[in-house]
């Protein structure tokens, strides 16, 4: 019974020494490395003019016609024209009611004409009287009697303080007037400023493009596009304008296929449909990948590649083309590489194992250009020596 145990032992013994000898490995040499992405994207506009329901307020307009959604329109082309129904409203009783402003400001100025007249009849009449009051009472005394001096004095007394009233209403009623017709005309400036508006409003109810481009129309929170007929929001968007001048092929990706991805890297890309191929680089890569869908977590990397203008021109290219292209993330000659499954990362250093005959040792390496799946070394390894693919988990003799 105990030799058939120690028999079973050396049995797992030679099977798991034969096993760590039958690692997968690979020999060193320098050769041709390239690593390429392929990718699928689109031709976008690198910038896109964001078109807004024109007017301000909050009155409500109403989307009479446009052009139909994708359409090529050029610059000054009207785009789509509204009715503000509200405003033309506003605007009738605004006008009305600077007639009656000026209505007004015509009454109080003739009843101001009205009130000096009389005053000025009063004045006259006063300084007439009292004219021939001081007439008597300048008079010899001995040609009137004393009742008519004494009535004469007190005529001069009362036509006197009468004329200073009189004087006084005079200025009253100037100050009056003043004081009104500045209230009534500051109430004029408010329709007029009001009527004003409202007639910018409804003179500018045409959205016009900037400039060239193709007309896109934009989704609302619930996923409906603006049709004929609704109810919109002055300032509102309602779509897009891309500009042709610049178009972008724009790319995205997995995150995880993104490693080494760079700006300045060329891409080889073919338009869909055509079979054109056309000749690009890298100019700008997303800063941090993004999620697309509430359905999936998996998040992508975007980055997009300037399209010249004469390309642009030549085959007459227009945003929403699709495309798919291949992106050369590596392309190096006679360069040592090594499959990354192979690197052992321990602190801030990499080693692989080697194996020579059955001894096996833990190299200290020092990597340069990291790929997807492969990466460069720069020291520590030597064209023809043999590394294991799936390093052991036992301790190695280390250099």
């Amino acid at each position: 019974m105990k030799a058939g145990v120690v028999l079973f032992t050396i049995f797992l013994c030679s099977c798991s020494n034969d096993n760590s000898e039958s690692n997968a490995t690979e020999i060193v040499s320098a050769k041709a490395w390239q690593e390429n992405i392929k990718v699928h994207g689109e031709i976008k506009a690198a910038n896109n003019t964001p078109l807004n329901v024109p007017g301000n307020g909050w009155d409500s307009r109403i989307l009479l016609e446009m052009v139909p959604d994708g359409s090529v329109v050029k610059k000054g082309q009207i785009i789509a024209s509204f009715d503000a129904p509200r405003s033309r409203m506003d605007l009738s009783q605004a006008d009305t009611e600077l007639l009656r402003k000026e209505l007004a400001a015509v009454g109080l100025a003739n009843d101001d004409a009205m009130n000096h007249a009389t005053l000025d009849a009063d004045r006259a009449k006063v300084k007439a009287d009292l004219q021939l009051s001081r007439r008597y009472v300048d008079a010899d005394v001995s040609v009137f009697s004393r009742n008519q001096i004494l009535d004469a004095l007190q005529d001069v007394e009362f036509l006197t303080a009468k004329q200073t009233y009189l004087n006084w209403k005079s200025g009253q009623i100037q100050a009056r007037t003043n004081a009104n017709s500045a209230l009534l005309q500051s109430q004029k400036d408010s329709v007029e400023l009001k009527a004003q508006q409202l007639r910018k409003n409804l003179s500018g109810l045409d959205l016009i493009a900037p400039h060239d481009g193709v007309f896109n129309l934009v989704k609302s929170w619930d996923g409906s596009k603006p049709q004929i007929g609704s109810n919109r929001r002055p300032g509102e968007e309602i779509g897009m304008l891309p500009d042709l001048s610049h178009l972008v092929a724009s790319f995205s990706l997995p995150e995880g296929r993104a490693f080494g991805l760079k700006t300045g890297l060329p891409i080889h890309a073919r338009l869909a449909g055509t079979g054109t191929e056309v000749e690009l680089i890298v100019t700008k890569v997303g800063s941090s990948a993004t999620v697309k869908s509430n359905e999936s977590p998996v998040k992508f990397s975007e980055f997009e590649a300037n399209i010249p203008e004469e390309i642009v021109n030549k085959l007459a290219l227009k945003p929403g083309q699709a495309l798919s292209a291949t992106v050369s993330v590596i392309e190096k000659k006679n360069v040592l590489t090594v499959p990354n499954i192979a690197l052992v990362q321990e602190a801030d250093h990499f080693t692989v194992f080697t194996r020579n005959g059955k001894k096996m040792t833990q190299q200290k390496v020092e990597l340069g250009v990291r790929g997807a799946t492969r990466s460069e070394i720069k020291n520590g390894l030597t064209e023809g020596q043999e590394i294991i693919l799936t390093p052991p988990e036992k301790k190695a003799d280390k250099t």
